[in-house]
């Protein structure tokens, strides 16, 4: 079509356009919508498969969990009452210990009472003192062995040092206000010492001297019963180390911790087995279960989009061939800026009312109006 026959074309031609960019313009507007709706179904569908990815992963977590649950309670009561049956087994062992250690240190602890009621009597016979058979007046007056010389070090600093501090403290405080007192706090503790030393010889004099055959037959015994304390002891720490429960008679108990104990490795050993059948079998029956369930939406999605991108690409092959035929026919000769659905319709009014009669006359027109 020559360039001059175009502009000699009547409104027939102009409207021939406005309805090729018209349908041009409806097939793009189609063709957006058929991409978006494109688009949105991917990723409906990589939504969907995730979905059924996780499903399974938290469906297999939630099974497995379970069965491991079931047998973890199974085992945590197996040692419970594993526990329980030891605790049994420890009292009884206790008990049979304490009864052995009273059977075989009942000779040594009869022989210590004996000794106390015959040291009782002796001192009542001879008219001694009651608190001369006592632990701190041996300590004072007949120390033996380091232990009551060290018990005794500490009464002498506790009487000639500790008991004169307080009382000057107590002094100083109330009747030594003000000033220096340095001499009068050593006369003091000197007058306390020397008044403790008098009191000591006094009681040394009025006991031991005069009761010395009793109190010394006193510090004998009392040498005896430590010596059967210690042995008692010794028995003791014998027999709390002895790693031998047969003299206990505790089998039973112990017959019972084994039996629990080989079922507890049974259960654990259910448990193990139960895991493997259910990575081996079950973790596969339960993925196809929920991929059978699931995957025919997927398919059929996945259909929808087959079929959606055959509509896009048959669209965009359609609308190559109407931008080449609209470009061909029209925008060539009108120019691309005139090919607008607004601009031709402008065009076909001027040519409508009379004021043109050929497409150059209108564009004219309409270019002059522009101006």
């Amino acid at each position: 079509m020559a360039l001059d026959n175009v502009f000699e074309e009547n409104q027939e031609y102009l409207i021939s356009a406005r309805e090729m960019v018209s349908a041009v313009e409806d097939l793009r507007d189609d063709l957006d919508a058929a991409r978006l709706l494109q688009k949105k179904s991917t990723k409906n569908i990589a939504q969907e498969e995730k979905s059924i990815n996780e499903e399974i992963a938290s469906t297999l977590k939630r099974r497995k969990d379970e069965i491991a649950d079931s047998y973890d309670k199974q085992i945590d009561s197996n040692n419970s009452k594993i526990k329980r049956m030891q605790s049994k087994k420890d009292k009884k062992k206790s008990e049979r210990m304490e009864a052995r250690i009273e059977n075989e240190t009942a000779e040594l602890r009869e022989q210590n009472r004996q000794l106390k009621i015959e040291t009782k009597t002796l001192f009542k016979q001879n008219h001694v003192p009651a608190f001369c058979n006592s632990n701190f007046y041996y300590y004072l007056f007949a120390p033996k062995g380091a232990d009551e010389i060290f018990r005794l070090f500490f009464i002498i600093l506790g009487f000639c040092v500790c008991l004169p501090a307080v009382v000057i403290a107590v002094l100083l405080h109330t009747k030594f206000n003000e000033g220096s007192h340095l001499a009068a706090c050593v006369l003091i503790a000197a007058l306390i010492i020397i008044g403790e030393f008098i009191i000591y010889f006094i009681i040394f004099n009025l006991t031991k001297v005069k009761h010395r055959d009793p109190i010394m037959e006193g510090r004998k015994t009392r040498n005896t019963i430590r010596a059967n304390e210690k042995a008692i002891k010794a028995i003791k720490n014998s027999i709390a180390k002895d790693k031998d429960e047969s003299v206990y008679n505790l089998g039973k108990y112990d017959d019972k911790i084994k039996a629990l104990e080989a079922e507890g490795s049974d259960i654990s050993g259910q448990k193990i087995a139960a895991l493997k059948i259910f990575e081996a079998e079950t973790k596969q029956v339960i993925t196809d279960e929920i991929i059978g369930r699931r995957q025919p939406k997927v398919d059929a999605m996945k259909e929808e989009l087959k079929q959606l991108n055959v509509k896009v690409a048959s669209m965009e092959e359609k609308l190559s061939e109407m931008e080449l035929a609209l470009t061909n026919k029209y925008e060539t000769y009108l120019g691309k800026d005139l090919c607008t659905e607004e601009k031709l319709s402008d065009l076909i009014s001027i040519m409508e009312d009379g004021s043109a009669s050929t497409v150059s006359e209108a564009i004219k027109i309409y270019k002059g109006d522009d101006k």
